[in-house]
């Protein structure tokens, strides 16, 4: 029994030593999963950088274009400006023409306005009140163009198409008649222009501004009596054609009121 015991024990020892070794499994799954190469590819700081940088260019590019964009849409308002007063169009207040009218009928109710300011206000009738109320809005319009109207000296062609029509509404006058104002006045705001009295060349120095204002009183003092003598008989004093009214259409209020606070006092 002794020696079965030993042979048994023997022949185990034999057999796991001469036994094939079998190799582990290998499972996939994990392999894969460990493999480095199958790992997630993480961006750089300095790639993330670079397309940072990229994003920021296209957007510098595209900022420049809307700018370009928009200078060039900026240019043609400003052409279409230009056209604008060309075609002698005032932003503000309408056409030279259509102010020149506004102001010939102002001035051909400076009578009934100057007389109804002046009467004692519980005289005066309904009518009257409303005819009064719409003479004083139609002043207050035309002190608010007076800017626009001496903008005009600028523009001979501008400042004897207003007093065209200016005169044509005061006085009634025809069209050969409103021409002849037209071609004097045209003719008196290109001296102006030649002289640098005209409003753009305003002196800015006061000391020199004393002596340029004299120069300009002067030539006004002309225009007057030089357009009156171009007017048909009566017609001057209809529209009430004065040098006065000249520095009122100046703006020039240190020397002259208007007309209506003239007679009002």
């Amino acid at each position: 029994m002794v020696i079965m015991a030993i042979v048994a024990i023997g022949l185990v020892v034999w057999s796991r030593r001469h036994s094939p070794k079998l190799t582990p499994a290998v499972d996939s799954t994990s392999a894969i999963t460990e493999s480095p190469s199958a790992a997630p590819v993480r961006k750089s700081d300095s790639d993330n950088s670079r397309e940072l940088a990229s994003l920021k260019g296209r957007l510098a590019d595209e900022i420049r274009a809307r700018q370009r964009a928009e200078a060039e849409a900026a240019a043609l308002r400003d052409k279409a400006t230009a056209a604008s007063a060309q075609s002698n169009i005032v932003v503000s207040f309408g056409k030279v023409e259509d102010l020149g009218q506004r102001a010939g009928a102002l001035l051909a109710g400076m009578g009934d306005l100057n007389a109804l300011a002046a009467r004692d206000p519980n005289t005066l009738t309904p009518d009257e009140k409303r005819r009064l109320l719409e003479l004083q809005r139609d002043h207050a319009k035309l002190l608010g163009a007076l800017p626009e109207i001496t903008k005009f000296q600028d523009s001979p062609d501008d400042y004897g198409r207003f007093f065209k029509n200016m005169m044509q509404q005061a006085a009634g006058l025809n069209d050969a008649e409103a021409a002849q104002v037209e071609t004097f006045m045209r003719q008196r705001a290109l001296e102006m222009n030649q002289l640098g009295l005209n409003a753009a060349k305003e002196p800015t120095d006061p000391k020199q501004e004393e002596a340029w204002e004299e120069r300009r009183d002067q030539f006004n003092e002309q225009t007057a009596d030089g357009l009156k003598k171009v007017l048909p008989p009566g017609a001057a004093e209809k529209a009430g054609i004065s040098k006065e009214l000249m520095e009122f259409l100046e703006m020039d209020f240190d020397k002259i009121k208007p007309p209506a606070a003239t007679k009002a006092q």
